[in-house]
């Protein structure tokens, strides 16, 4: 027959989608990316051992792998795609669609502009894609989620299989989770495009066809089995490592603000007792004591069957309180919508938030922190927002590889795998970074004074 049955040249899409949800939880979820870096510049988490990251001193091979990793999971969803168009399953097709759109988003917000409209066609013979910018790419990832919204609105026989470890087959819930989605990427650019308003317009306008997250039910949560090799990624970390403490700017601003999630988000630190977090980047001179500094909480470190979050309802909810306040087209104000994704994350985190929201109302500035502070474990989401917002200031690493900036990282680094391998695509958008992790900011990001 001359087949090896060990090397399949064709597996059933469920199966890509799949493996495309754990490798991308295990790769972009995990101590090396979330944890060490992009965490560390959400002011979410500090490294208290082993600090390169934190301080800029990033492994090469790290990035270089970063870089990898997101376009094999990518051009894996695209075969998971054209699998499933070929056997006449939509659902398939807009799982896999959305979370490629999900992967592409992290990327873009990482890296800016990359190769992207090419950035999947190896089988066509283009192995130098192209580069997108970050103003090309936006709009097009609103496109593919409106398109597989509009899949999911089909009715149809059609199943998601085995493979869907995020909702089990559950289509009305990627349904809300690709709007949902939608509602992310089209937020965060409605400060500077019209596309991103009209997005936001289109979802919130017709919710019938494009339903969104209506409850912590609907959160997009991958949990882990617990056994190896497929426990939760911050649990196995912690096996072996005791390298993170929580970030000194979420726990000062938790204490400040008497909030109850204190306690589900971070240990007291063995010192003494206290909640006390880690400056991010920290100079050696003042690491001192690691016993001094609040561990990551049990919730989300301590447990091997834990949860990788894609995306939370409370989420949903802060971005409708920002549309209406924006005087974009929703149904609930922007105070009604606050006080509900206050709650949601405080239900999340088990806890009651009544006396919370009764002292720490709306306001746009609350809005934006607390949108901040629901977003633990979603490190690139809540960099994002402190990119945006610029959400208490924060400054860059006091131990910094690059002195002279007054602000955590713009960006990552570019692979030096890309400069070596693609080098005349990538050499225009190279130049336009300064110190690896500054330079041009993100389309959306319209801070001034910040470098």
């Amino acid at each position: 027959m001359n087949k090896d049955p060990n090397r399949p040249t064709e597996v059933p899409a469920t199966n890509i989608l799949g493996q495309s949800l754990r490798f991308f939880a295990d790769t972009y979820y995990d101590p090396w990316f979330n944890m060490n870096n992009v965490s560390t510049y959400a002011g979410h988490l500090g490294k208290i051992q082993y600090i390169d990251e934190s301080r800029y001193f990033e492994r090469e091979g790290v990035i270089n792998d970063e870089w990898a990793d997101l376009y094999y999971t990518v051009n894996d969803l695209e075969n998971a795609k054209q699998i499933a168009l070929k056997n006449g399953n939509n659902y398939l097709y807009a799982a896999a669609l959305t979370f490629q759109s999900l992967i592409f988003g992290i990327g873009t917000d990482s890296w800016r502009d990359m190769p992207f409209t090419e950035a999947i066609a190896a089988g066509e013979g283009i192995v130098n894609p192209p580069y997108s910018t970050q103003e090309t790419i936006y709009p097009a990832l609103l496109d593919s989620l409106k398109k597989a919204g509009d899949l999911f609105a089909q009715t149809e026989l059609s199943k998601l299989g085995a493979g869907d470890f995020l909702f089990g087959g559950d289509v009305a819930k990627w349904r809300k989770f690709a709007n949902s989605l939608r509602l992310r990427f089209a937020m965060r650019i409605a400060d500077v495009s019209q596309v991103g308003k009209d997005n936001i317009t289109d979802v919130l306008t017709h919710l019938s066809t494009y339903p969104i997250m209506e409850s912590n039910a609907d959160n997009a949560f991958l949990y882990w089995p617990g056994s190896s090799p497929y426990k939760e990624p911050w649990m196995e970390d912690s096996e072996s490592r005791d390298d993170h403490a929580v970030g000194s700017y979420l726990i000062n601003y938790m204490k400040s603000t008497s909030d109850p999630r204190l306690p589900v988000y971070a240990k007291p630190a063995e010192s003494d007792g206290q909640y006390r977090g880690v400056i991010p980047g920290v100079s050696d001179e003042n690491i001192g004591d690691i016993k001094q500094y609040s561990r990551i909480g049990a919730r989300f470190r301590d447990v091997a069957t834990g949860f990788t979050p894609f995306m939370r309802y409370s989420e949903v909810l802060f971005i409708i309180s920002e549309a209406a306040a924006k005087g974009y087209t929703t149904y609930m104000t922007p105070e009604a919508a606050y006080n509900a994704g206050v709650l949601a994350s405080m239900d999340e985190n088990g806890v009651d938030g009544t006396a919370f929201l009764a002292a720490n109302p709306y306001s746009t500035t609350n809005l934006y922190l607390q949108k901040w502070v629901s977003l633990f474990k979603e490190g690139h989401e809540a960099w994002a927002e402190a990119r945006r917002h610029d959400i208490l200031a924060m400054s860059p690493a006091p131990g910094s590889r690059f002195p002279g900036h007054n602000r955590p990282p713009f960006r990552f680094s570019y692979p030096t795998d890309e400069a070596n391998l693609n080098g005349a695509n990538f050499a225009p958008y190279g130049a336009t970074v300064v110190d690896k992790f500054w330079g041009k900011q993100m389309w959306w990001d319209t801070r001034t004074g910040v470098n």
